[in-house]
């Protein structure tokens, strides 16, 4: 198991998406007392485009970004298809994912980008699983931020979280505005409702002359695919040059408990200035088995 451990600036010690149902209450003072200036900050330098990385090596520890409790480990048969980063969340506020990837060393650095990767979330994420930024694209002249932020369902019994194409923290779900109203189609959690222990494909598009944000979504049955959200970066607005892609997997709270069904995986991840789609054959295609001998480390 490789892990890579790094802390969190005081400029990052805030909490993002407060969960609905599962309010997780973090002492800023606490948080600041746990945290040191930044160091052995994870990153790769991306010189060219398409990038991808299919987990199938474990070839990333430059990439590790995980701190506060939160772990790795390669699964060398688990993913979609061969390999998957597989991550236990932080047990208090912080980091658990890949990053940085610094895209602003390009030749020429494009108007728009795009970053898709498969995730795979274990059977008791919603119970005891943080909230918070699940992917966050930098940029130099304006501070705005696209991300995807998760959040629960809005309603009471509703055993799932949904996800929001934002522009910072000012996001825009699939039912609601800035809060779920409950009708989202897109649920992570408790089966039936929820799409737990399944791969899903998620690419997010940001684009600084256009201003436009867009969530697109597939699932390997077909009944989400292509564009699932999209909004303008009403908050911030135009311009500024794309500097890097900060993480994927998430900033987040704490978990509520650790557990060995609370974790997710990623496979599949590229990076261009186009729409990318989901990977060749995953969508209506016979399902790959699902993962074994996943079990928290």
């Amino acid at each position: 198991m490789a892990t890579n451990i790094v802390t969190m600036s005081s400029a990052d010690a805030r909490p993002y998406g407060v969960r609905s149902t599962r309010v997780h209450t973090i002492a800023v003072a606490l948080l600041l007392l746990f945290v040191a200036s930044p160091s052995a900050w994870a990153e790769r330098v991306i010189n060219s485009l398409p990038f991808s990385l299919n987990f199938d090596e474990n070839n990333y520890p430059d990439l590790l970004w995980l701190s506060s409790g939160a772990t790795h480990t390669w699964m060398p048969a688990s993913g979609w298809r061969g390999g998957a980063a597989k991550i236990t969340p932080p047990n208090v506020e912080g980091y658990a994912g890949l990053g940085q990837f610094y895209i602003n060393r390009l030749a020429v650095i494009p108007e728009q980008i795009n970053v898709r990767y498969l995730a795979y979330y274990g059977p008791t994420w919603w119970e005891y699983g943080p909230g918070g930024k699940q992917i966050i694209i930098n940029r130099d002249g304006n501070r705005g931020r696209p991300m995807i932020i998760l959040r629960d369902g809005a309603l009471a019994g509703q055993n799932w979280e949904t996800w929001g194409a934002c522009d910072g923290t000012v996001c825009k779900y699939e039912g609601g505005d800035f809060w779920p109203d409950g009708t989202d189609r897109l649920r992570i959690g408790d089966r039936p409702a929820g799409r737990e222990a399944e791969w899903i494909s998620f690419e997010l598009e940001a684009n600084t002359r256009t201003g436009m944000i867009r969530l697109y979504v597939d699932t390997q049955d077909g009944a989400l695919s292509g564009l699932y959200i999209e909004r303008y970066m009403s908050d911030t607005g135009t311009g500024g040059t794309w500097s890097y892609v900060d993480i994927i997997g998430g900033y987040m709270q704490a978990a509520l408990r650790q557990d060995p069904g609370n974790y997710f995986m990623l496979d599949e991840l590229a990076i261009d200035s186009k729409r990318i789609g989901p990977p060749a054959g995953f969508v209506n295609t016979v399902t790959p088995r699902s993962p074994t001998n996943v079990v928290a480390e």
